[in-house]
């Protein structure tokens, strides 16, 4: 059994989670730079099975700015990876939720960019989770 991978796009930045082998934990992975997102998942691709990027939409399902970049990277990801079950997220929650948590954290994290984009990332893992066992 491989690896989920989740990817939280992101113009500038995205985040990475992943979970252990066994699909039951999500675990905080990365917060890098997007210029450089396709070096860091070729290195990881070979032990994932399944890759869920978040989709951004509003509230009211409506698009936001970053609904067709993330299509976008959807596509490419396909086409780079045709052998992975690839999934769009909702993720609607899942950034204000990690800026909450990172509000509860010394402020020297909090300013740490990468430390809310892995989280924000681990968090739409974890919700993908509890949702699969429902």
């Amino acid at each position: 059994m491989g690896r989920i991978l989740a990817i939280d796009y992101g113009l500038r930045r995205s985040g990475l989670a992943w979970t252990d082998p066994a699909q039951r934990i999500a675990l905080p992975l990365a917060g890098i730079e997007t210029t450089s997102i396709w070096t860091h998942l070729d290195a990881l691709i070979p032990e994932v099975e399944k890759v869920l990027i978040g989709y951004p939409k509003r509230l009211d399902g409506r698009p936001t700015d970053m609904t067709v970049p993330v299509e976008r990277f959807y596509e490419e990801m396909k086409r780079r990876h045709p052998q992975l079950s690839i999934e769009l997220v909702e993720e609607r929650l899942s950034t204000q939720a990690a800026h909450h948590y990172l509000k509860q954290l010394p402020q020297r994290i909090r300013r740490d960019k990468a430390t809310a984009d892995k989280l924000t990332a681990t968090i739409l893992l974890e919700t993908y989770l509890l949702r699969q066992k429902v």
